[in-house]
């Protein structure tokens, strides 16, 4: 029960829709279904989240739901004229209505010009053709090539340094966003992050549809990563997007950009999901190539607390083999003698912080099996996750919902707990909890936390060492 520490992200698609799929994600080691809102109606998103809830049920463990958010797209007009451009080339954009001619070519968004900036380049499709903008003037925006690339209608369009014309949350946002409120998401990823301003206005929409969840900022942006001490700040997680960071910055930006978030945000104790491309031969293959393997393992050892697949399990043909090839994987690479982005000892803030990194280290000292973690709001396993430990981190939470939102905490194993009136009531219940759950051996010692009142929030002040009964 007690294996691999680093999560598995797994998106839903037409390919994990059949009967009898998700419960096989599930064996093979799924800890979050991830929905991604650029695809599939509202009756699709109902329809899978009510699928997730069922599969945990069945499989009597905690599955996390994420609602990954489309976020502003820009893209080519309908009637752009298919070409090629070619290094050299210069191009004019234009956001006029009726704008586009053969030599302008018009963006799908009117306020095109107010939003790009004498900084930004353009970057067409998967990253080429990119362009540098040269001038800006009335109505349109000439730009020069620097790659070859082909344009046509209806291409995307992204614009790094770009002023902030395009609203962070759109209407389908808003309406994917009520949704996952009312659906009870544990997790809702915003896209095209640039400040913590984006996630402050994401986290006070959901505060009107009463939402408690978790939020996570997708870095896939220039100015997200500039910005990424105050999006950590102001997030609860984020998320490594490789694919649009690799359109927007360029692919050879992507390798030092994905080991700088991981190790800034494992250093700040935050959540933080490695994404995109991870297996993505296994779209069509049964197995993953040597290079993916590496990559997985990478993420790994630096740290990240998930990993992600996307394509690889929503449209894929072997979406459980992948699930299964990622946890191997993972598990694999954890026995590295190093895993990285363990938190400085330096960061305390709280008694309670503090009380919790002294639990960790009481765990390593005594070779306990497990930390056996009550929760009521989820901070105390979280304030473990950080430091790495290779004790697993057994949280018992008395909400199934605070359970659901651990799914992704490094090296933590969510489960449910009754409520109980005293303290000795509550370790009791917590060592049988325990032991059922995680199948500890009677007799195990482990390293127990609570506070001085059973289900009080943020008192965590006593570590104890029992043995399991």
């Amino acid at each position: 029960m007690l294996g691999r520490r680093t999560k598995i992200v797994a998106t839903l698609g037409p390919a994990t829709d059949p009967d009898g799929v998700l419960d096989a994600l599930a064996d093979a080691g799924i800890d979050c279904a991830r929905l991604n809102c650029s695809h599939g109606t509202a009756d699709d998103l109902r329809s899978r989240a009510d699928a997730v809830r069922e599969a945990a049920e069945r499989g009597g463990r905690a599955i996390g739901l994420l609602f990954d958010l489309q976020g502003p797209k820009l893209r080519l007009a309908a009637d752009t004229a298919p070409r090629t451009i070619t290094p050299g080339e210069t191009v004019v954009f234009t956001g006029r209505e009726n704008g586009g001619t053969e030599e302008r070519v018009r963006v799908d968004f009117p306020d095109f010009v107010r939003l790009v900036t004498d900084r930004s380049q353009i970057v067409i499709g998967d990253g080429v053709p990119r362009l540098i903008v040269e001038s800006l003037g009335p109505g349109e925006v000439v730009a020069r090539a620097v790659s070859m690339g082909q344009l046509a209608p209806r291409k995307g369009i992204n614009v790094t340094y770009a002023r902030p014309e395009l609203p962070a949350i759109t209407e389908k946002d808003a309406a994917d966003l009520a949704l996952a409120a009312q659906l009870g998401a544990d997790y809702v990823a915003l896209s095209f992050v640039r400040s913590a301003a984006d996630i402050e206005e994401l986290r006070a929409r959901l505060s009107e549809h009463d939402w408690h969840g978790r939020t996570i900022a997708k870095i896939e942006k220039v100015e997200a990563y500039e910005n990424l001490e105050e999006i950590l700040a102001a997030a609860d997680g984020v998320m490594v997007a490789r694919g649009d960071f690799g359109v927007e910055a360029g692919v050879a930006r992507v390798p030092l950009m994905q080991k700088q978030t991981i190790r800034r945000a494992t250093q700040a104790g935050k959540m933080v999901i490695t994404a995109t491309q991870m297996l993505e031969s296994m779209i069509h293959a049964p197995e993953p190539t040597r290079a993916e393997a590496t990559d997985v393992a990478n993420a790994v050892i630096d740290g990240t607390s998930a990993v992600m697949l996307s394509a690889e399990t929503s449209v894929g043909e072997y979406p459980v083999e992948a699930v299964r090839a990622m946890s191997q994987l993972a598990e694999a690479a954890e026995e590295s003698p190093d895993i990285h982005g363990r938190a400085r000892s330096d960061q305390e803030e709280t008694a309670a912080a503090a009380v919790m990194h002294a639990a960790v280290e009481l765990a390593e000292d005594i070779d306990a099996v497990a930390l056996v973690v009550p929760t009521t709001l989820g901070g105390s396993p979280r304030a473990c996750a950080k430091y790495r430990t290779r004790r697993p981190i057994i949280a018992l939470a008395h909400d199934r919902s605070i359970a659901d939102q651990l799914t992704l905490e490094w090296g933590v194993y969510p489960h449910t707990m009754p409520v109980h009136k005293t303290v000795d009531e509550l370790i009791e219940s917590a060592l049988v909890t325990a032991k059922e759950f995680a199948g500890l051996p009677t007799g195990a010692r482990v390293v127990i936390t609570t506070g001085r009142q059973a289900g009080a929030t943020g008192g965590t002040s006593m570590i104890m060492v029992r043995e399991i009964p």
